[in-house]
Order: structure tokens, then sequence, then C-alpha cells
């Protein structure tokens, strides 16, 4: 009876540690995936920035397109919007 004792005592610590390193495992997986998911969101947001920052520079270039040509073909600026 020690002898059975004792092996399922073994077994018992053997499945308490290999159950620790499972929920480490488990834990780390989805900390790992939290990571991730928060890299991809972070990525998605630089990227819309920049697209953002590139419309602005285009819409500013046409801008100074326009008012060059008016002030070439006109000699004075149009009237300003903000009136």
């Amino acid at each position: 009876m020690d002898v059975l004792q004792a092996i399922l005592g073994i077994l018992f610590v053997l499945g308490l540690s290999s159950g620790g390193w499972i929920v480490w495992g488990v834990v780390q997986s989805r900390q790992q995936a939290r990571e991730l998911e928060a890299l991809r969101e972070r990525e998605l947001t630089e990227r819309e920035r920049l697209r953002i920052e590139s419309e602005e520079r285009i819409q500013e270039r046409a801008d100074r397109i326009y008012l060059d040509a008016v002030r070439r073909h006109t000699g004075e600026l149009p009237p300003s919007r903000d009136n």
C-alpha cells in the first residue's frame, strides 16, 4: 500500500506541476494574442493617419496650383472664403 501511495503521490505532484505549466501557457498565449491585436490596431491607426496627411498635402498642393493660376491670369487673388 505504501508503494501505491508513493506512486499516486508522485503522479499527483507531476499532474499539479504540469497543470501549472499548462495554465501558464494558456495565459501567455492569451496575453500574446491581445498584444498582437493592439499592434494591429496601432498599425491600422498609423496607416489611416498617414493617408489623411497625404490627402491634406494633395489638397494643399491643389490649392497652391489654383491660386498660382488665378494670380497668373488675373494678377490678383480670388476673394477669401473666410469672409
